[in-house]
């Protein structure tokens, strides 16, 4: 899903805009003023921010030079009362990727984020894929799926553990389509209230029920002659289920509200955990529709099955967070990179992009440690790397002992538990504020 930032002061214009883009099918987030556009860059990532000339507390260009410095990929659209040549001609001189004068003119603004939404996809290719995702056997087989059913247009059934990337794959698909020039709509089933899906599938009409005050569209409606990918489908309401199935067999949807069918041209591309089979066991989720959205299945592996790719992954998102937070990282430590090599990443791409992401803010060195990674769910390394209680370490106490024995035993224990201090001070029987005071005296470092 395309991310939008809006910063403008003007509350009327930044509520209206953000109603605008988000009924449109985008992800947006708002700021007043340019300080809190930078809080709220700390932990967003926008494609592209819509930008006010005149804030508050600073100018557009200001920000604006900023923001290429911050993050340089993101398109940045500059909106002005002052919409005269020079004032666009010295938004875009100065790294704007357009300008729009106010009042914005809502269709315009449309068909431009959709413009530099559809320009800044991907292209996609083999090698691109590769070079970020890895080059795993497993990775191979979902690449061979995606190639072999992108240009046919059929139903595709996308299935895999959350963070396993499946919102990638759609765009791969979308993206190597004949409708690639076309809407690609991404919807998140489980983040939709039970009341409004009809509303938001298929739009209503002004009236249709009390506070629809206006026509809309929905979202089979936007993604008219593209792509419309539906994450978490087990989700949708049982009562809605017949009426889904219908639009799939069909063709055509009626609005809340409207007595007559719309007609639509839109490529389904679903996605779910492996859940969905037992909802399916249990009757929530229809069988007739399951096997309607299963006319091609592609199986996305987890992290664990494709632990090759770990770091290359980890990479690609250092160098991507390092050029965001401007810190001059260079790699991993080879201990942190064993860590995340042997880590079971129950949150699989996602929580992995999260620690690098973490690990970077952290560091202050040109190399991520260790002690930079915080990860949730240490615990769950997989078996074949659980560090083992040998007979030293159990006899082991750091009482009355010389520094040089101290060293040693602490080398022995970060060794043993993959330098997880947390578990090597548990090995040795002693508290973590122990076990770093110990650290400071014999000034260890890795």
């Amino acid at each position: 899903m395309t991310n939008i930032l809006v910063v403008d002061d003007d509350i009327l214009i930044n509520l209206a805009l953000k109603k605008w883009l988000e009924t449109a099918g985008y992800s947006v987030k708002t700021a007043f003023s340019g300080s809190q556009s930078f809080v709220i860059l700390s932990d967003f990532d926008p494609d592209i921010i819509l930008l006010d000339y005149r804030l508050p507390d600073t100018d557009g260009f200001t920000l604006l030079k900023k923001y290429r410095k911050t993050n340089p990929r993101t398109a940045v659209i500059m909106i002005t009362s002052y919409g005269d040549i020079p004032t666009a001609v010295a938004a875009i001189k100065a790294g704007a990727t357009d300008f729009l004068p106010k009042p914005v003119d809502k269709n315009e603004l449309l068909r431009l984020v959709n413009l530099l939404s559809l320009q800044q996809e991907p292209s996609l290719s083999y090698e691109d894929v590769t070079a970020f995702m890895g080059n795993s056997p497993a990775l191979q087989q979902v690449l061979q799926d995606i190639n072999r059913v992108s240009k046919h247009d059929i139903t595709v059934f996308l299935e895999g553990e959350t963070g396993t990337g499946k919102e990638l794959f759609a765009r791969m698909i979308h993206a190597r389509s004949p409708r690639r020039d076309k809407p690609f709509i991404p919807v998140d089933c489980g983040a939709i209230p039970e009341t409004l899906f009809e509303s938001e599938l298929f739009g209503h009409l002004k009236g249709a029920f009390t506070g629809a005050i206006s026509d809309k569209k929905g979202k089979f409606e936007l993604a008219g002659g593209g792509t419309l990918f539906l994450d978490e489908i087990n989700s949708l309401p049982q009562n809605l289920q017949p009426k889904f199935l219908r639009v799939l067999q069909e063709n055509e949807f009626q609005k809340l509200g409207d007595e007559k069918s719309t007609h639509i041209d839109v490529r389904i591309i679903a996605a779910s955990n492996n859940n969905i089979y037992e909802d399916v066991k249990k009757g929530s989720f229809r069988e007739d529709l399951f096997y309607r959205l299963h006319e091609f299945k592609i199986d996305l592996p987890t992290l664990q099955q494709r632990r090759e790719d770990i770091m290359v992954i980890a990479r690609y998102f250092l160098q991507e967070c390092r050029e965001k937070y401007q810190k001059d990282i260079s790699d991993f430590s080879a201990a942190a990179a064993e860590v995340l090599q042997n880590y079971d990443w129950p949150g699989n791409i996602r929580e992995l992009k999260n620690a690098v992401k973490s690990a970077v803010i952290l560091c202050n060195s040109h190399t991520i440690a260790t002690e930079h990674l915080h990860l949730k769910n240490i615990r769950k390394l997989s078996s074949e790397f659980q560090p083992a209680r040998t007979p030293e370490i159990e006899a082991f106490s750091l009482k009355n002992l010389t520094s040089k024995t101290e060293e040693e035993m602490i080398v022995k224990a970060l060794q043993k538990t993959r330098y997880n201090k947390t578990e090597a001070a548990k090995l040795l029987g002693i508290s973590r504020s122990k076990f770093y005071k110990i650290l400071e005296k014999i000034d260890l470092h890795e």
